[in-house]
């Protein structure tokens, strides 16, 4: 009852019902498609840092974008830090912040070779060839501005910036997709919900189901549906039965989730697997996380 925009538009829209997870606090899972305990060994790169090595894009337009910060199962890994995620105010970013006139920038580029021919003659490993690659873009970035202007939804008309109101993040989701970034990720709400479920959720789906209904409308009115996968879900499922709690909760469930796929010329208006009658284990077709970012890899 939370969801109705998406019920009216489940055309453009499918969800797997029956993904089996594993019961950890992170997004090591659903970005890497293995588990953090096996990530912190073997340093899989996240599903960005993926996109990144693989980009053939312009320099000034990063491959990924995260508006949401780094956290755990974000970060390149193996691939280097030359593939790490740009934040709107992350490494490589706050310090080049264009302040000023086009000569200062140049001044703080030479200035910066200069520090760096410094610290190249203390660490010649991959991770400085990284930071040159990281920085160098970062520059680009600024001088040309293309991401900034994305960021800026001030240049949206007003009945759009009405559409999204309070969550704002798909808006800029969006519009950095439209100038061309490769992955953006983004959160929005906090879904842990021990205590006071129902009310957390009657507050906060309505707002979810707003963000998700405009970004795959515009899309489809862009004529971007087939060029752009999106996909909406968290790192595992709630307990079907509501703890004790003050206000009712549901604790961490990781025997079955669902997910919400759209996009990227595969089949909407679907829903694959089923769950049991309480939702507590996969019912049919049961997925594990890796088998859904599979899926996505190879329509990307």
């Amino acid at each position: 009852e939370h969801f109705a925009m998406q019920a009216k538009m489940w055309d453009k829209l499918a969800c797997v019902r029956s993904i089996v997870s594993v019961n950890e606090h992170s997004d090591t899972m659903v970005m890497t498609g293995y588990p953090d305990r096996d990530n912190r060994i073997a340093n899989h790169p996240s599903f960005g840092s993926v996109m990144s090595k693989l980009s053939k894009s312009s320099n000034d337009i990063p491959p990924s974008i995260s508006l949401r910060g780094m956290s755990r199962g974000c970060e390149p890994g193996f691939l280097g830090v030359a593939h790490r995620a740009f934040t709107p105010d992350g490494p490589g970013l706050e310090n080049l912040r264009l302040r000023g006139e086009q000569a200062k920038l140049s001044e703080r580029k030479d200035l910066l070779t200069q520090f760096d021919t410094v610290r190249r003659e203390i660490d010649t490993g991959s991770t400085m060839k990284g930071m040159d690659a990281f920085s160098g873009r970062a520059f680009d970035m600024i001088s040309s501005g293309n991401v900034r202007k994305a960021l800026d939804i001030t240049k949206e008309e007003p009945r759009s910036l009405d559409r999204y109101r309070g969550i704002e993040q798909f808006l800029r989701a969006r519009r950095l997709i439209e100038a061309g970034v490769g992955c953006v990720t983004l959160q929005y709400g906090g879904w842990d919900t021990h205590g006071a479920n129902f009310k957390t959720l009657k507050n906060q789906l309505p707002a979810l189901d707003r963000g998700i209904a405009s970004i795959i409308q515009d899309l489809h009115d862009r004529g971007m549906e087939d060029d752009v996968v999106t996909v909406c879900w968290g790192e595992f499922g709630r307990t079907p039965k509501i703890n004790n709690s003050d206000g009712g909760g549901r604790d961490h469930w990781s025997p079955c989730m669902g997910a919400m796929v759209a996009g990227g010329g595969m089949k909407m208006g679907q829903a694959i697997g089923t769950s049991s009658a309480r939702g507590e284990y996969p019912k049919d077709r049961p997925y594990k996380v890796p088998h859904l970012l599979s899926t996505i890899y190879q329509a990307m």
